[in-house]
């Protein structure tokens, strides 16, 4: 799952990275990091969410000091408090994982998770789902839920690895929740799914 998760958050970023401009941008690909950090800080006090994130990513993979910068944590909660769905998502990796010096804290990864997947956003939906199924936290009709969730909204763009991956689900989250679940539990869960809308 470590992997996994791993391959999923390459993705986004590198999907973030290479679909917005954002200030900052030119000077990290000039190969300046400090400028482009700077820019990005800049930004993020401002209220661009990218920048928040790209700032993150860049502390995070060491290429500009937590010293002068903060930590990435620091800038995954702000462009998560600026509703940014890849950085509420980040932020919950972070907690679920215990990464940049943070403590493994699986409410506050449910948290972040929940503030992503409220909204539609698969990756989180996901990756909610597998907390349960993890038994992390005990709700297997909850968990259930958010992974038929998560199926559905790949359905839209199944061609696509991410997408493909959710929908085959190697690891066999779907599966391990449902063989804890009765038929009434299982009925449930696709209720609340075909009940559910985005917030």
């Amino acid at each position: 799952m470590r992997l996994n998760q791993t391959i999923i958050t390459l993705i986004i970023s590198i999907f973030v990275i290479s679909c917005s401009a954002t200030p900052g941008d030119a000077a990290y690909r000039g190969g300046h990091p400090v400028q482009a950090a700077n820019l990005y800080m800049q930004g993020a006090k401002l209220g661009d969410s990218d920048a928040a994130l790209k700032l993150a990513r860049m502390i995070s993979e060491s290429e500009v000091s937590i010293s002068q910068y903060g930590s990435a944590t620091k800038w995954l909660k702000r462009s998560c408090e600026l509703k940014n769905n890849v950085g509420c998502h980040n932020l919950a990796l972070v907690y679920e994982y215990g990464e940049n010096g943070e403590n493994k804290e699986y409410t506050k990864a449910q948290g972040y998770y929940l503030l992503a997947a409220e909204k539609g956003y698969m990756q989180s939906q996901y990756n909610l789902g597998t907390l349960y199924s993890n038994q992390y936290l005990d709700d297997n009709v909850e968990g259930l839920k958010w992974i038929l969730l998560s199926q559905k909204f790949a359905k839209k763009c199944s061609e696509e690895p991410l997408c493909n991956w959710v929908l085959q689900d190697p690891p066999g989250h779907r599966a391990m929740l449902e063989n804890r679940m009765t038929e009434k539990q299982i009925l449930k869960s696709h209720k609340e799914v075909d009940e559910w809308k985005s917030k």
